[in-house]
């Protein structure tokens, strides 16, 4: 298999794997369908980020206050006990970004495939026909 590694499906897979989505589309110079994988990534991390920094927010106030020990088990207790990260909207934004991820993945494996192959030869297309 003597692909360019300009092209490569294993590439673009893997730095959207573990990059973040729409980083492979991206290393195969498809900005617009790359943006269709990081638009929905980002706003789905934008969303955790501001949940996860309002509860850090409202435990160090209990922390400074007193009213919460500054104890990992008992910090971890009270975050269950809020609930904050298990809300349907955190599902949700947790379910787009695991989609986004994988579906950017496997574009960015076939799209790769499909940049890296060979185009047709005018021969083998015209042999097809009578």
């Amino acid at each position: 298999m003597n692909q360019s590694p300009t092209k490569s499906p294993l590439i673009a897979a893997l730095m959207s794997a573990l990059i973040f989505p729409g980083a492979g589309q991206l290393f195969l110079k498809r900005r617009l369908r790359a943006l269709a994988f990081i638009v929905p990534a980002l706003l789905s991390a934008a969303y955790f980020l501001r949940q996860a920094m309002a509860a850090a927010s409202v435990l160090v106030d209990e922390v400074m206050r007193g009213t919460l020990a500054p104890d990992p088990l008992q910090i971890a207790a009270e975050l269950e006990r809020q609930g904050s990260v298990s809300t349907p909207a955190m599902n949700l934004a947790a379910l787009i970004m695991l989609g986004c991820w994988l579906a950017s993945i496997a574009d960015a494996w076939l799209l790769g495939r499909r940049l890296a192959a060979p185009p047709p030869s005018p021969a083998n297309h015209l042999k097809g026909r009578p």
